[in-house]
């Protein structure tokens, strides 16, 4: 299992509560809606930076995504299907800002307690 993580900063266009919204609703809504997110995509998670985190200033960060898939193989199938590149990927543009945001692929290891 891999996890692709990625360190979301949000389009200067928008305020942090318009990002979180749109984020939650409408951006999770087409990649829940793509047939490449059943085939490809084991689970979907979104971290939402607390608004408590916003009174001292901006944080370095908006949030966090983690995309779950079994191989490396199977995210680059993902992020190259048609309907992704098609309806997916502009929409991210709307919302976050790319070139300040981080993307990882990582592979987890649990530490025990």
């Amino acid at each position: 299992m891999i996890k692709l993580i990625v360190a979301v900063k949000r389009n200067p266009a928008m305020s942090p509560a318009e990002f979180h919204a749109y984020w939650r609703t409408v951006h999770s809504g087409k990649v829940r809606a793509l047939d490449a997110t059943r085939r490809y995509v084991r689970r979907y998670v979104q971290a939402h930076t607390l608004d408590a985190e916003y009174v001292g200033g901006e944080p370095a960060f908006d949030g966090t995504a983690e995309l779950w898939f079994d191989s490396v193989a199977d995210k680059d199938a993902f992020y190259s299907d048609a309907d992704y590149l098609a309806t997916v990927r502009p929409d991210e543009m709307v919302f976050a800002d790319l070139a300040a945001s981080r993307f990882f692929v990582t592979s987890e290891e649990e530490v025990e307690l």
